[in-house]
């Protein structure tokens, strides 16, 4: 069981070194694209807002996870571990909608301009900021919650608890509060994954139907190069598979640990190994998928 803990420790260490690097090289691009063109895309401003959440996630989910696997006990105390559960719930939770915004902001842009969507098309970049700010302040709000439902490890031996996170306990207030609690966040997560889903199919849908009527255009180029059409719906496809995925997993897990009082200690590393897959993944995706990067990248190679 010491191996099992040492080897779910140094992963969990891994994705926060990894995913943070990944996140501040995405974070950084964008600002650098922001000084050159003196003015930050509404596409850049959500990607800043997504780096924020997913390096939020990374630390404050990260680290008690790793300190616990190394069976670290009672590091953190009662105040901490509220504090630190409530900010890494609000930001997975902005992370989610931060996801959600920009899949339905790149089907809402690439969509043909008609009638119904014109209106709503010219005006979105004015609120994207705003929207990310607001996803922020839901998140806050809605998790205010998150504090009275954990404790310390120290303090758990004399209340009820549910479940033992490894460096906090999850307390059960009552039956009404934990139905409630249960039916908002899983009602938001519903919501979000369902747009993101329908938004990427659609944006899918179009891009196809709009690489068959240039088809004949790249065929009489006689070229082996990936069109920007094929390079979207990969990226789209495997940004969003990549976040249903692995939330899809921690969401089961999470919900079996909620279930069964006091589950193994491997099934909260487990979790906290799933939910810091999307954050340490999703910058490399983008920036792989951004054409000034792959452009600097093939110079790279090319020069060495």
């Amino acid at each position: 069981m010491i191996l099992v803990n040492l080897a779910f420790g140094m992963l969990i260490l891994a994705q926060i070194g990894i995913g943070t690097v990944g996140n501040a090289l995405l974070f950084c691009h964008y600002v650098c694209s922001h000084f050159r063109r003196h003015r930050l895309r509404p596409f850049g401003q959500i990607i800043n807002h997504l780096t924020l959440a997913n390096t939020l996630i990374l630390l404050w989910g990260g680290i008690p996870g790793t300190m616990a696997a190394f069976e670290l006990k009672y590091f953190l105390h009662d105040i901490t571990c509220k504090f630190v559960s409530y900010f890494y719930r609000v930001a997975w939770g902005n992370s989610l909608s931060t996801t959600c915004l920009l899949s339905a902001f790149q089907a809402l842009s690439i969509n043909p301009t008609n009638y119904r969507w014109a209106e709503l098309k010219f005006k979105s970049p004015k609120y994207i900021n705003a929207l990310c700010i607001l996803s922020w302040m839901f998140h806050l709000l809605i998790n205010i919650i998150v504090p009275m439902r954990v404790t310390g490890l120290k303090n758990s031996r004399n209340i009820s608890v549910k479940s033992n996170l490894g460096y906090c306990s999850h307390r059960f207030i009552n039956t009404i509060t934990e139905s409630i609690c249960l039916v908002i966040f899983t009602s938001i997560d519903v919501i979000c994954l369902g747009l993101m889903i329908w938004s990427s199919g659609s944006m899918i849908f179009f891009l196809h139907r709009h690489q068959q009527q240039v088809q004949y255009i790249h065929s009489t180029r006689q070229t082996s190069q990936i069109s920007p059409e094929s390079r979207a719906k990969k990226a789209i496809l495997i940004l969003v598979s990549t976040f249903v995925i692995f939330h899809s997993l921690s969401s089961v897990f999470e919900m079996y640990a909620y279930l069964f009082d006091n589950p193994q200690f491997w099934l909260a590393n487990t979790i906290v190994l799933l939910t810091s897959c999307f954050p340490t993944l999703s910058p490399f995706l983008l920036l792989k998928s951004d054409p000034h990067v792959s452009r600097l990248f093939k110079q790279y190679v090319h020069c060495t």
